[in-house]
């Protein structure tokens, strides 16, 4: 989880320019004087870092208190199966490998997920799905997650790499597909 960070105040000593000046001619105090006028500035704001890391901080704390946690396919299968509305849920799932297809002209990949606590390894978890998934595509989809990504493909920099823990919390088309079948977009 990632925490907030201690928000510092931070001095910046700087002189004045004249254009500065001249915004400060409507104070009480009167006008300033020249440039040559130094002032100190006290900063509370925190820096865009300080801020972004703050606001993934709290987007985790809210996807997590907010959202019902999944990290099996068989508890999505469970709720799935139960068809009344749901509130958010967290799909957190280990990536187990990704393949690359064409819909006409359109490139997408498919991602095949497993329970995130799967005790096996990722070797002998593709051994046993993705080296056998074409002669055995309908058993092997009904014990895992796949989602599908669009316009992509299996090298990009921006997929996590097989093993990796993910969580998923958009998605679009989450369904049973032929009431076995957990798959998303």
């Amino acid at each position: 989880m990632v925490g907030k960070p201690c928000r510092e105040s931070v001095k910046v000593g700087m002189k004045t320019s004249p254009r500065i000046s001249k915004r400060h001619q409507d104070d009480p105090g009167g006008p300033t004087s020249s440039a040559s006028t130094s002032a100190e500035v006290v900063s509370t704001k925190s820096t865009p870092y300080q801020r972004m890391r703050e606001l993934l901080g709290a987007r985790a704390v809210e996807a997590e208190q907010g959202a019902t946690v999944v990290d099996s396919v068989e508890g999505l299968r469970e709720v799935l199966r139960r068809k009344e509305p749901t509130s958010k849920l967290l799909l957190r799932m280990k990536l187990l490998w990704i393949s690359d297809h064409a819909y006409g002209l359109w490139k997408l990949i498919r991602m095949h997920f497993v329970d995130a606590q799967a005790p096996e390894t990722l070797d002998d978890m593709l051994s046993v799905f993705k080296v056998s998934y074409e002669a055995n595509r309908q058993d092997i989809d009904s014990l895992l997650l796949t989602a599908t990504l669009w316009n992509l493909e299996s090298d990009s920099e921006l997929l996590p790499s097989p093993g990796t823990i993910v969580d998923i919390n958009e998605y679009s088309n989450l369904q049973l597909y032929n009431d076995t079948q957990c798959q998303l977009t």
